[in-house]
């Protein structure tokens, strides 16, 4: 007997989004490329909804394979917020990040500018005796 795990959830975030602003003036929304304040807040909480389950089971994280300029990397970060779950998975420069979220991980490939075709990275949840 064979066994399919299910998804949860999938999609993409990127720190490089393309928003709408109100136009005072003629009350149009027009594209902008400044992604924080509500259009980044919506995308952060969106993204936080697909992966509240992960981030109910612990503090600390093992993140594996995030691909950078000088090979594949591990690390365990602990994170509290999703703010910090997304500072532990991403790379301090523009990236996206396509993702699929399963009860105990999340799947991702993370895209940036020493990773143009991105990775094929895993995040988990330490459990009590890994992160000690």
């Amino acid at each position: 007997m064979t066994t399919t795990e299910t998804r949860i959830a999938y999609g993409e975030l990127t720190n490089t989004c393309t928003c709408s602003v109100l136009d005072e003036t003629t009350g149009e929304f027009l594209p902008t490329s400044d992604c924080f304040g509500d259009c980044w807040d919506s995308e952060l909480e969106f993204f936080g909804e697909c992966v509240k389950g992960i981030l109910a089971q612990s503090e600390w994280f093992r993140v594996e394979a995030v691909r950078l300029w000088n090979g594949d990397f591990d690390a365990i970060f602990r994170a509290t917020t999703v703010a910090e779950f997304v500072r532990g998975i991403t790379v301090n420069s523009e990236w996206i990040l396509r993702y699929e979220v399963f009860a105990d991980r999340v799947e991702f490939s993370l895209s940036h500018h020493d990773a143009p075709t991105g990775s094929a990275s895993v995040v988990r949840p330490l459990v009590a005796d890994e992160s000690e």
